[in-house]
């Protein structure tokens, strides 16, 4: 049984629900995505896919923000900084992709001020 999968079981432990998906913020270099780095963005969708695969429900702000936020206006940036700390506190777990970016970092802070247990995995989605 992989790390991810025993992550997930040990979150529905005690759950009512069988169908119990516990949200988790997936946490992956946000600024190459909003930019539109191909690379970048399918490396971030495989990374969401391994967490709906594995039983929970990737939040992702990189793959959804941009589709309503202008992140290149700073008021709307400001707004989206905050839609992030909301969608982080209401995720179940935070887990990091990859190495790690100063946009990472910042996600990565935020998690420990908000007692997050957080899980690092490498680009090919082992533990690291």
């Amino acid at each position: 049984m992989s790390e991810a999968t025993k992550a997930i079981a040990k979150l529905r432990q005690d759950k009512l629900n069988p169908q119990y998906r516990p949200m988790i913020f997936v946490v992956a270099p946000f600024t190459e995505v909003v930019k539109g780095n191909s690379t970048s963005l399918k490396a971030v969708r495989s990374y969401c896919r391994f967490v709906y695969q594995h039983g929970g429900i990737p939040v992702c702000p990189q793959l959804y923000l941009p589709q309503f936020i202008n992140l290149h206006r700073s008021k709307e940036f400001q707004v989206a900084a905050f839609i992030n700390i909301v969608m982080l506190t209401k995720c179940a777990e935070v887990w990091s992709f990859g190495n790690s970016t100063h946009d990472m970092r910042y996600f990565i802070r935020l998690a420990k001020r908000k007692n997050k247990n957080i899980r690092y995995f490498n680009t090919e989605m082992e533990v690291h």
